[in-house]
C-alpha cells in the first residue's frame, strides 16, 4: 500500500496531525501525529466519515500524558480500535 499526505492539521497545540490517503483506495484515510516532537503516533484509519473529535481527544490525551511525565505512554499499543 502506498500513502500520500493530503493535509497537516494544527487542531491541537503542541501537535501536528497528518492526514493521508491510500493511493489504491482513495476513500481510505489514515491519521498520524507528531506530538511534542515524538513522531508517528497512529490515530486510526477511516473509510467514510472521519471522527475528528475522537482524533483530537486522543491527541490531547497523549500530549497531556507526555507533559505530565508519564513515560508509560511510549510503551503502550497504539491501536485505536478503528
Amino acid at each position: 500500500m502506498s500513502w500520500k499526505i493530503i493535509a497537516r492539521h494544527k487542531w491541537v497545540a503542541g501537535a501536528t496531525i497528518t492526514e493521508s490517503y491510500n493511493t489504491d483506495d482513495d476513500r481510505l484515510r489514515r491519521f498520524t501525529a507528531t506530538i511534542r516532537g515524538y513522531q508517528n503516533w497512529k490515530l486510526g484509519e477511516y473509510r467514510g466519515p472521519v471522527d475528528t473529535k475522537a482524533i483530537i481527544a486522543r491527541v490531547k490525551a497523549i500530549r497531556d500524558r507526555i507533559d505530565s511525565g508519564d513515560e508509560s505512554v511510549f510503551y503502550e499499543s497504539q491501536e485505536s480500535g478503528d
